[in-house]
């Protein structure tokens, strides 16, 4: 008779909890990946807007007020108000991306906005114009939301968790409505 080989219960059992073990460590590390590929897209998008901002401020002398005036083709449709004063919105249904006027210190800030997922909220926001600080510097910041304005978002969003985690940003400020961190 010839000896038969085979794999026993025990083996199995050690190959399949090895297979488990690796999946539940590549598992979350991959969906770090893709959302860290979707913020970068969102982001290149406002580095795209920024670049057509400055060249409109510099052929006018003043700030856009429409993301129609910016020699910029943005392929998403006009969209209803995330942010509660914005004057433009854009939106293709997971990000927004929007402009708004601070009268009250003369600001003009673009926002980038996740609208769905687990980081319903977060996104980018950068100055385009100061009146207060004349040091020329306009930097991207990724934010968190805290509270919600014109849409839901999720407020129990835990700190850090997609600008820390995921853009690998460093806390800068807080406030009642939002945590601004500075990209590396």
């Amino acid at each position: 008779m010839k000896n038969k080989q085979a794999f026993t219960l025990i083996e199995l059992l050690v190959v399949v909890l090895i297979i488990g073990i690796l999946a539940a460590v590549a598992v979350p590390q991959y969906q770090k990946a893709v959302e860290k590929s979707r913020a970068t897209q969102a982001l290149t998008m406002l580095k795209s807007v920024v670049q057509a901002a400055e060249a409109y401020y510099m052929a006018n002398g003043t700030e856009f007020s429409s993301f129609d005036e910016l020699a910029l083709d943005i392929p998403w449709p006009k969209a209803s108000r995330v942010i509660g004063r914005s004057q433009d919105t854009r939106s293709n249904g997971q990000w927004a991306l929007e402009i708004e006027y601070y009268s009250g210190n003369g600001n003009t800030v673009l926002f980038m906005t996740q609208l769905q997922g687990k980081y319903k909220g977060a996104g980018f926001i950068i100055i385009l114009s100061n009146k207060n600080d004349h040091s020329g510097k306009m930097e991207i910041m990724c934010y968190e939301r805290k509270t919600s304005s014109t849409k839901t978002f999720d407020t129990s969003l835990a700190k850090g968790a997609f600008c820390g985690q995921i853009m690998q940003g460093t806390l800068s400020s807080e406030d009642t409505w939002e945590r601004n961190y500075t990209l590396p």
